[in-house]
């Protein structure tokens, strides 16, 4: 065999370890989190395109659909080996494992003598960071996507094939058709940093991936167009987007402080000022503000020559910050999970332009690891044991029960591991289908149980339905069970 063939050989079985070995890993933290509703509905979609109805037809989504970024990961996972509930949490686990590899992998193309520890920010997560990108994975499959398009944009500057321009397109219209995200952390960034250079050099830079994207832009489009006129799924997609008020921009600022500080571990608020009191949360703080100040420092230099990349990093970074904070997003910190991207980026940046010598390297892994220790939560070891832990399900089950009503952060959340399907409803001044990551027919089939949160909803469904048969509560909650089937019109 060839030694570079030998060479690339090698590499990728490293890559095919670290993979394995990271996905285990990820695994572990992922199972640290309770089933989410929000994920288990991925889980559901995915079991019903394996059933046969490839396009979810009925199905309500969520904002985005999500449909090649997160729920075909579940159908490859299950449709290969089965379904098994530890699928749950390996999935989100791999994506992970993927998207800080392949963050590895562009550093390595980009500069392969950088200071590729800073991976550390994103890949070592603290107990929030494992919230927020594993359970549940929200955008974390379209990070994959975006960061192999980097490569691909890489491989195209080497190569200058057409089959390089050709892949790059097709992905990209299938990460836009996906998550809207991807415009924001990726597409808008690329068309802003290539208008940079182009006014920099006073000629067209980067004619071709300009085209792409805009290309990408309006297939995407005709794809979902398309999809949404053949009986695919449908997307009930965000509420108007608008400014924030004077108001809603002073908590948005405190949300995004708030979340960023939890993300790396920082949140030092209302702690003792001491070693044992806020003394790790000071330690991550000096990290975070000494990354920020790098990345400062890069956007200033002068003597720094910035590439599409670094442009596209830093616009990445801006873009996705002011949206955050001038818009009517922002719920609470979990929201900042729309940053995630962001903070890959400041770490690429930081890890790029990070020259140092031998023994500096050797100090930033041991100071990475350091702080990976710092970080990372007590992982979940003993898994069958996690998986088992679901009185409702295990109740709904023995009572034979497998079709009811529950509201929307009860509903799909127990519907495992045992197949139970749970409608979610919303109480207001009547009980109404709740049209977001659930499927039309459950309503006009019914079920024969509520599953309620509270006694005041418990008293309405009666007031609706009549006197239950059967009332019972279970873990927290009221189970009402009746002797007939319950329908919800709508």
């Amino acid at each position: 065999m060839p030694v570079f063939l030998k060479k690339i050989s090698t590499s990728w079985l490293g890559y095919l370890v670290a993979f394995v070995v990271l996905s285990g890993f990820y695994m572990s933290l992922a199972a640290t989190v309770p089933l989410n509703s929000d994920s288990v509905s991925a889980v559901l979609e995915a079991q019903d395109i394996l059933h046969g109805n490839v396009l979810l037809h009925g199905w309500d989504l969520s904002t985005e659909p999500y449909y090649v970024t997160e729920i075909l990961p579940y159908v490859v996972v299950v449709g290969l080996a089965g379904w098994h509930l530890s699928f749950y949490y390996l999935v989100p686990a791999m994506l992970m494992a993927a998207m800080v590899l392949l963050a590895f992998r562009l550093c390595r193309v980009m500069a392969p003598r950088g200071a590729w520890f800073f991976l550390a920010l994103v890949a070592a997560p603290t107990a929030f960071g494992v919230q927020v990108m594993l359970i549940p994975c929200i955008h974390m499959g379209a990070y994959v996507g975006v960061l192999v398009c980097w490569l691909l944009i890489f491989a195209q500057n080497q190569r200058g094939r057409v089959a390089v321009w050709s892949a790059f397109t097709a992905l990209l219209i299938l990460c836009l058709a996906s998550d809207d995200i991807v415009k924001y952390c990726f597409v808008f960034p690329v068309l802003g940093a290539a208008g940079v250079l182009s006014g920099q050099k006073r000629r067209l830079e980067h004619g071709w991936l300009v085209l792409c994207l805009l290309v990408s832009l309006g297939l995407a489009h005709a794809l979902k167009t398309v999809l949404a006129h053949n009986g695919a799924f449908h997307v009930p997609g965000l509420w108007t987007m608008s400014f924030a008020g004077q108001e809603r921009i002073g908590y948005n600022l405190s949300v995004l402080v708030s979340g960023v500080l939890h993300f790396f571990g920082a949140y030092f608020f209302g702690k003792e000022f001491s070693l044992l009191g806020s003394g790790t949360e000071l330690v991550h703080l000096a990290v975070f503000l000494l990354a920020l100040w790098g990345v400062v420092r890069i956007a200033r230099s002068k003597t720094l020559r910035l590439d599409l990349f670094d442009y596209a990093a830093l616009l990445c970074m801006g873009i996705m910050v002011g949206a955050f904070t001038f818009s009517q997003l922002p719920i609470d910190d979990a929201s900042t999970r729309y940053l995630v991207f962001p903070y890959v980026m400041m770490a690429l940046l930081l890890a790029r332009h990070t020259v140092l010598p031998a023994t500096g390297r050797a100090l930033g892994v041991a100071g990475a690891a350091v702080y990976a220790g710092l970080s990372v939560p007590a992982p979940a070891l003993h898994l069958w044991q996690t998986n088992r832990n679901f009185p409702i399900n295990m109740e709904l089950t023995r009572l034979g029960l497998t079709q009811g009503f529950a509201p929307y952060w009860s509903a799909a959340v127990n519907s495992l591991p045992n197949p139970v399907r749970i409608a979610p409803v919303e109480f207001g001044a009547d009980i109404k289908p709740f049209h977001f990551l659930s499927k039309r027919d459950w309503y006009t089939q019914g079920g024969t149980f509520f599953l309620c949160d509270t006694p005041a909803q418990a008293a309405q469904a009666q007031t609706r339905f009549g006197p239950a048969s059967r009332v019972e509560p279970v873990d927290g909650h009221i189970l009402l069970v009746w002797d007939k089937t319950l329908t919800l019109p709508g």
